[in-house]
């Protein structure tokens, strides 16, 4: 889980939707997806397949739904973060 911290693939995603690089978007929240079904981070797992899937199907109003994996992630991290803090 503290692993999920130093992952790369949320700023991998920002930087791709930024710079319109749709295949290596899909690719990032496809492994935000996949990491968050394994680790029980449900809410960002529900937000982030939504955006998998829209940019698997070639769509580009995809702000909405980027903006809810954002709220998800921050959330998530901060949990971690807070968890891990206390430790």
């Amino acid at each position: 889980m503290l692993k999920f911290l130093t992952d790369g693939s949320y700023q991998l995603l920002r930087t791709s939707l930024e710079t319109g690089n749709q295949e290596e978007a899909f690719r990032a929240a496809h492994t935000i997806k996949g990491m968050c079904q394994n680790l029980s981070f449900t809410p960002l797992a529900a937000s982030s397949s939504a955006l998998t899937e829209a940019l698997r199907a070639g769509r580009t109003d995809v702000e909405g739904l980027v903006a809810q994996v954002a709220e998800d992630y921050r959330k998530t991290t901060e949990t971690i973060t807070a968890f891990q803090a206390g430790l």
